[in-house]
């Protein structure tokens, strides 16, 4: 892959302490860390289609049953809605920021787009007595075939949003069980959008690539970049 002096320059620039747990994943060897290093983007990478295509079919749903249950596509302005205090500031905060983006020019679309995945999931939760005012009378309907408890799915939807968070942090992901993690994604997508879970179950490259990695390791089969 690469000399002993590349290597050098390589992990210098990804820094010591960045690649520190790489180093230690893979016995001290600097080579086998890179192509491990190397790897782990590669995961991230194939793992971004389907969050991002969860991201979006789930927001899209909650807000669909809210802007129903209160008449209005701007259904958090009205006043029957009762946010968390820090979900009044993520709202707050995306208005603020579409307003720099756009002056007034943006719409109810804009906002359902700006919000964070964290206020989306967040909603599922028990603050300012979410389970009466959201869960029970709008936000079941948009869990097709779910049966469980409300705050089961909450902690999976929690456990997504946080390993979203570390993808779009730059943070490694090498050490979870990604297996895992992609059955989770599905079976949450399979409550929201079927189809949309068929497709990835059907076509997503990440099998294909968590099955790459002990050849990768060994140099059997090249990095992805």
């Amino acid at each position: 892959m690469v000399t002993a002096e590349e290597a050098k320059r390589l992990i210098d620039a990804i820094s010591a302490e960045r690649f520190r747990p790489f180093l230690d994943e893979c016995g001290g060897d600097p080579l086998v860390a890179l192509r491990l290093y190397c790897w782990d983007g590669e995961a991230s990478r194939a793992f971004l289609s389907l969050l991002r295509d969860f991201e979006v079919a789930l927001r899209n749903a909650l807000h669909a049953k809210l802007a129903g249950r209160y008449g209005q596509p701007d259904w958090w302005a009205s006043p029957r809605v009762h946010l968390t205090f820090k979900g009044r500031e993520q709202v707050r905060g995306a208005e603020q920021s579409l307003a720099r983006e756009h002056g007034s020019a943006f719409g109810p679309s804009d906002m359902v787009a700006k919000l964070t995945l964290g206020f989306w999931v967040g909603l599922i939760g028990r603050g300012q007595n979410y389970e009466m005012q959201f869960w029970n009378p709008a936000l079941r309907h948009a869990f097709r075939g779910y049966r469980g408890r409300r705050g089961d799915l909450q902690r999976k939807l929690d456990h997504v949003r946080r390993f979203r968070n570390r993808i779009g942090h730059h943070e490694r992901v090498c050490h979870r069980h990604l297996d895992m993690d992609f059955e989770t994604l599905l079976e949450l997508m399979g409550y929201v959008s079927p189809e949309k879970a068929a497709l990835h179950r059907q076509f997503s490259q990440i099998p294909e690539v968590l099955a790459r990695k002990s050849r990768v390791l060994a140099g059997l089969a090249p990095v992805r970049l």
